[in-house]
């Protein structure tokens, strides 16, 4: 019994003493990467079941011994374990976990696993896209995703071209849609950088199919910044610089300009039009119409909540004035974004964003400046403007003087939702998303007179305006659950209706006043005034569905179905299906892989699928009718017109979706300690492209054109990604990484009796053509032999009428004797056979330094500006100093001419590029004394330097489909360099 009794004693005394070391221990637990509180993590003490979690602030509270160790868990952050010891405070910074198999991937409707996710999508992070100094995020995509092309010019507001694996279609525009949080959309100049928090690129048929009719081109998910429970941070941007021209086309001075004039005339039988010994100008008028353009961008950003109610709201103001004198752009954001939730089983939310901007456009001078002769000047000293009447080219300084072009528009974007979770697993979801704008423009042309070829009588005013809203009215449900702890379900169904209507109108008049506060239509001559209007309205509707089960978090089954109704086809071809169906294998969760170090991750996946295109051309079967006086007059020439009634557009009957069908395999993986992550995926897809029939008058059709799918298109390639992630110590880390795409675009069927030309030059000449056996687009010229030397030579060989020595050979590659377009030779084409990203960054305690480059190799480019030069405009200095000549029989340009040449090989350049995209310094301040985060000072430069072959502005050079890649009157991308500051509290 006493044996007993000192037991009991004993063990209550252990307790007591264990007891009695525990104390009380708190913190807060972060995020590593921004320092955001994280509320919900599993703060444990090792061994046991006693634990407890963060509040909504990241708070916690525990009682601990000194012996015990504290584990922080968190999904989708890397656990952490902490021994107490003698602290009381233990705050812990949670870094995200490394295995991207593991990251959530936005898909359509809905959220992923990378891990099951069975088609190819590649995640950019917003705060990428923050620190590039752009206008919209689609430029901030350049080099950072395989399979993704941007093709930007320096116009301020303009929105790049975007292609995605391709030039799918002929006809349609090219252009991916992106849904910025549910909304669709083809752009997103209003949307500020600094709100987005990731973009997704679904680029195959797997992840587009949801989509169906819309996803032709490609799928952008847009993502925007949310409020998160906890305490109010505050963010603030700032930056400000400058842009400037990059490259600049070194033109012939005024007395290499006067000698090569004067010689081109004398072999043309004219009188010298300069004395060289007597020149009082040279002037360059690139420097004329360009300047350095001011740049700013100023961002406010509020966000926090508590378990109930979150909020975001921002503001941005940005300003970018162009390269050319007056031509201004100016953008202001406003965003606020609330969730609700009432109950555990309910929430509310919505998302509005107010954009405002104004455009001060100014006419592309580039080609007149790039024309006009540097013996003229910008001025004479009696302040009259300069120009060349023997020279067809407008003073490009004066344009700029008399051009007043202003449009500007109101915009707001923006969805409400209510979202039920009545069971656990179940989630009913209804949205409205909506897009309404308003835009006003106003052209101003004053009266004036600077020569017989540049005025302009009587002043012209004309106003228009215009209205648009398009909403899409959404209700999905999912279900996600797991069974038996290996299956998992998780299925998405929905139904959604949309709407397009735009309606716009405007009025002209003449003689109105120049002051501006007198632009109205009233203030004219109302005898000469004119006004019109149009407008369109476009429907859809659709029922879709995904399913994904997924086995033991090792295999994973996914399909697609979509079936889409759109008023742009006809009754019987309203409805069209699209589908997709794909798996995936963890290689790394077999038995087999247990034991091998090198692989820490591996994923395949392939899939197959079904997507289409109906932004072809409202092919449905209302047509205007009209009735035409002086139509059409039987019996040829000679015939009188006769009155008849005419269709405005000839309808095709069976007309239905661009369809696009095709495959994706792709290999994924982390290997190396989780350090090197890669992609590798092959895909090949095929579309039957909807191309335009001309026809003849007599058939009634105003517009003489009719589409018919006549032609197949064929993509495929190869992407590479590989990223390096890697630390020389704790506070020195660094970061290399590429990707490549190798993109084959072939027109594999087409009818070659349609004619399929383009690329005008705008003097009647063409030079691209789109055949069977070629890319979309490809140059189409006569064959350059070099120069001839003599006359003997010209006399020897097929030749051109008025051909002399020192004009360019033309090849008779048909061996006809003859020269006709027969000889003309398929020159490659601006699709490139591969483009790449490269991006590269260091961090080392408080100095970040990143570079991002970007680039494309294969292509061509036709340098149109100069392929045009005829007359007595200026010449590229190289040209004419080196031109053959009597004198010069060894030079290695052709001859002074003022007659225009035929398209060929010679205007045919590489396209071929590297281009520094943006080179950043920044410095980060950690000021929580001063209630602040963090305080960082940044330098920028964005596009800085370009390695090129390329003898024009820009091998970057968008245009439609078929005529891509022609150097007309471009305005050319622009070097920025920039000083910022950000704020965070």
């Amino acid at each position: 019994m006493k044996s007993k009794l000192l037991l009991l004693l004993m063990l209550i005394a252990g307790f007591t003493s264990a007891w009695a070391q525990q104390k009380t221990v708190t913190g807060t637990v972060t995020d590593n990467a921004d320092g955001t509180t994280l509320p919900g993590v599993n703060v444990l003490i090792q061994g046991t079941f006693t634990g407890t979690v963060t509040d909504v602030n990241g708070f916690y509270t525990i009682q601990a011994a000194p012996d015990d160790v504290l584990e922080f868990s968190f999904i989708g952050y890397e656990k952490q374990e902490q021994l107490v010891g003698s602290q009381s405070v233990i705050n812990v910074a949670l870094s995200p976990v490394t295995t991207f198999l593991d990251e959530v991937i936005v898909v359509g409707y809905g959220q992923l696993l990378k891990s099951q996710v069975v088609g190819a999508i590649t995640k950019v992070d917003g705060g990428k896209i923050a620190r590039e100094p752009v206008l919209t995020a689609a430029q901030a995509l350049q080099g950072k995703s395989a399979g993704v092309q941007v093709i930007s010019t320096g116009k301020p507001g303009d929105q790049p071209q975007v292609r995605v694996r391709g030039i799918t279609s002929v006809t349609a525009d090219g252009n991916p849609i992106y849904v910025v949080d549910g909304m669709i959309t083809t752009d997103i100049t209003n949307i500020n950088n600094s709100d987005i928090q990731s973009m997704e690129v679904l680029k195959d048929a797997a992840s587009q199919a949801i989509y169906g009719s819309r996803a032709g081109n490609g799928v952008i998910l847009i993502t925007t910044k949310s409020g998160k429970a906890g305490k109010m941070k505050v963010n603030f941007d700032s930056y400000v610089g400058f842009r400037q021209m990059t490259n600049k086309v070194k033109m012939a001075d005024a007395n290499l300009y006067a000698n090569y004039t004067n010689e081109a005339r004398a072999y043309d039988g004219q009188n010298p039009l300069f004395d060289p010994d007597t020149l009082k100008y040279n002037t360059d008028w690139f420097d004329e119409v360009s300047r350095s353009g001011l740049m700013n961008n100023y961002n406010l950003s509020i966000s926090g909540g508590s378990d109930k109610i979150t909020y975001y709201f921002s503001a941005g103001y940005f300003v970018d004035n162009g390269i050319i004198e007056g031509n201004d752009y100016s953008r202001y954001v406003f965003r606020l974004a609330n969730d609700f939730k009432p109950a555990d089983f309910i929430k509310l939310g919505y998302n509005l964003n107010i954009n405002v901007s104004k455009n001060d456009n100014k006419p592309n001078v580039f080609d007149d400046a790039y024309r006009m002769a540097p013996t003229a000047p910008v001025q004479y000293p009696n302040g009259d403007w300069g120009y060349l009447q023997a020279l067809s080219v407008a003073n490009p300084v004066a344009q700029l003087h008399y051009t007043n072009d202003i449009f500007k528009q109101q915009r707001l974007l923006g969805n409400v939702y209510a979202e039920l979770k009545p069971v656990d697993g179940l989630t009913l979801r209804s949205s409205f998303n909506f897009d309404r704008y308003n835009n006003d423009g106003t052209n101003y042309l004053p009266e004036y007179f600077i020569w017989s070829g540049q005025k302009n009588d009587i002043s012209d005013l004309t106003i228009s305006t215009g209205k648009g809203f398009y909403w899409i009215f959404d209700n999905n449900v999912n279900y996600t659950k797991t069974f038996a702890l290996r299956h998992q379900i998780n299925v998405t169904a929905g139904y959604s209706a949309e709407q397009d209507k735009y309606s716009s109108l405007y009025g002209n008049v003449k003689d109105v006043p120049d002051q501006s506060n007198l632009w109205y239509i009233g203030q004219g001559d109302l005898t000469t005034a004119t006004s019109g209007s149009s407008g369109n309205l476009y429907t859809r509707a659709a029922v879709y569905g995904r399913a994904t089960y997924t086995f033991s978090s090792r295999y994973t089954l996914s399909g697609s179905l979509r079936r889409d109704g759109s008023s742009n086809f006809p009754v019987n071809e309203k409805w069209g299906t699209f589908w997709s169906a794909g798996a995936t294998w963890i290689v790394t969760q077999e038995s087999f892989m247990e034991n091998q170090t090198f692989f820490d991750e591996i994923k395949l996946r392939g899939s197959y699928g079904k997507i289409g295109q109906d932004n072809i051309r409202n092919l449905g079967v209302l047509t205007g009718v009209t009735i035409l006086s002086n139509y059409y007059a039987f019996g040829g020439q000679s015939g009188t017109p006769q009155q008849a009634i005419t269709f405005d557009q000839i309808k095709d009957a069976q007309a239905t979706w661009e369809p696009t069908t095709g495959y994706d395999i792709g290999l994924e993986f982390l290997i190396l300690n989780r350090r090197l992550r890669g992609d590798i995926g092959y895909y090949n897809k095929l579309s039957n492209n909807y191309v335009s029939i001309t026809l003849p008058s007599a058939v009634g059709d105003a517009d003489r054109t009719v589409f018919s799918q006549a032609a197949d298109v064929r993509n495929k390639g190869v992407e590479i990604a590989l990223n390096w992630n890697d630390k020389i110590a704790d506070d020195f880390t660094y970061f290399v990484g590429g990707n490549i795409t190798f993109n084959n675009n072939n027109v594999e069927s087409v009818d070659g009796n349609l004619q399929l030309r383009g690329g005008s030059l705008g003097n009647g000449e063409i030079v691209t053509y789109t055949v069977e056996g070629e890319p979309i687009g490809s140059f189409w010229v006569y064959q350059t032999e070099g120069i001839y030397r003599t006359q003997e030579e010209i006399d020897a060989t097929p030749h051109f009428t008025g051909t002399k020595p020192g004009d360019l050979i033309y090849a008779d590659v048909n061996g006809d004797g003859t020269l006709s377009e027969l000889d003309r030779v398929f020159a490659g084409s601006y699709q490139p056979k591969f483009y790449y990203g490269i991006s590269a960054g260091i961090n080392w305690k408080q100095l970040d330094f990143s570079v991002d480059c970007y680039g494309n190799g294969g292509n061509k480019v036709y340098n149109g500006k100069k392929g045009l030069r005829f007359g007595n405009d200026n010449i590229e200095e190289e040209r004419a100093a080196n031109r053959w000549s009597p004198d010069n029989p060894n030079g290695t340009e052709p001859r002074a001419s003022n007659s225009i040449p035929k398209p060929s090989t010679y205007f045919v350049e590489s396209g071929s590029f590297f281009r520094i995209n943006n080179v950043t310094l920044g410095y980060t301040l950690p000021l929580t004394k001063w209630k602040m985060n963090s305080l960082r000072f940044y330098v920028t430069a964005q596009n800085p330097v370009i390695f090129t072959n390329y003898s024009g502005f820009t091998p970057e050079l968008p245009g439609s489909n078929t005529s891509s890649g022609i150097e007309l009157n471009i305005y050319p991308v622009t070097s920025a360099y920039l000083f910022g500051i950000n704020v965070q509290f």
